[in-house]
């Protein structure tokens, strides 16, 4: 009967013994991928030198056992430490890989929080401009109406003032009919008028004039009579004035004559 060694959890003793070392080795894988590669390195001739020290401890322990099941069980060990690292090292690098997507995807959700929030403010701001659209679009409809009810007003009034216009066309038409009737009338009465005037003042002149012509002939005489007074009291005041002349020209005399005798006196 083959002796086996014991087994823990499903593996080897040996194995099993190794664990905790490859434990250690994941706490102390560096994020940097090349690093993991060197450490992987030289983690690799300890792990042959455990392989072999295995190896002389087989041999020891199975003397029993064939030298081929020997390098079968060296290779599966090396294959199964082979995968543990290359599943060491994925799981590193997907660490990794993960902490670099998850400070991305902070710092991502760190800008769209940012470009939510710069969002919400736009939303914010669109709605009160909506607002004021709206705002400004019920007041252009209503202005609409108004204008619209303006502009029916405006041409009903101007129907009315077109109306108007005939109406008072027509009236002054009718007006200047009228009143070239009443000139037409008021000439041919003023004719008549100034014929019978004429007819009157021609009967009226005969006397009229009579009465005028002795008005004037007494005039004439009383001013006649008032001329000769005047011619006589103008002869009377032109007596007075030259005897008033022959005055003032003997007083002048005696006192020239005064002054010159005076003089020679004084001399």
């Amino acid at each position: 009967m083959r002796t086996r060694m014991l087994t823990v959890d499903g593996f080897e003793k040996s194995i099993a013994e190794k664990m905790p070392k490859m434990k250690k080795l994941e706490e102390s894988v560096s994020p940097d991928p090349a690093g993991e590669v060197q450490a992987l390195r030289e983690e690799q001739p300890e792990g042959v030198g455990e392989v072999k020290a295995f190896e002389g401890h087989s041999e020891k322990v199975e003397t029993f056992e064939p030298k081929r099941l020997e390098n079968e069980q060296t290779v599966d060990v090396l294959r199964l430490i082979e995968d543990l690292h290359g599943q060491l090292l994925a799981s590193a690098r997907a660490k990794r890989a993960l902490e670099i997507d998850l400070q991305s995807q902070q710092k991502t959700i760190h800008q769209m929080s940012q470009d939510n929030q710069e969002l919400r403010r736009q939303l914010e701001d669109l709605r009160k401009e909506l607002q004021r659209v709206k705002e400004t679009q019920a007041e252009a409809a209503y202005l609409k109406e108004e204008n619209e009810d303006a502009l029916e007003k405006i041409e009903k009034l101007r129907q009315e003032l077109r109306e108007a216009n005939e109406a008072l066309l027509q009236t002054t038409r009718e007006r200047d009919e009228a009143l070239s009737r009443v000139q037409d009338l008021s000439l041919q009465l003023q004719q008549a008028e100034i014929l019978q005037i004429k007819g009157r003042l021609k009967e009226r002149e005969a006397s009229h004039f009579y009465e005028e012509n002795q008005s004037l002939q007494s005039k004439l005489e009383e001013v006649l009579a008032q001329n000769i007074e005047l011619e006589r009291r103008c002869e009377t005041l032109k007596k007075s004035f030259d005897e008033v002349r022959e005055s003032l020209t003997f007083l002048r005399d005696s006192c020239k004559k005064e002054y010159y005798n005076l003089s020679e006196t004084a001399e």
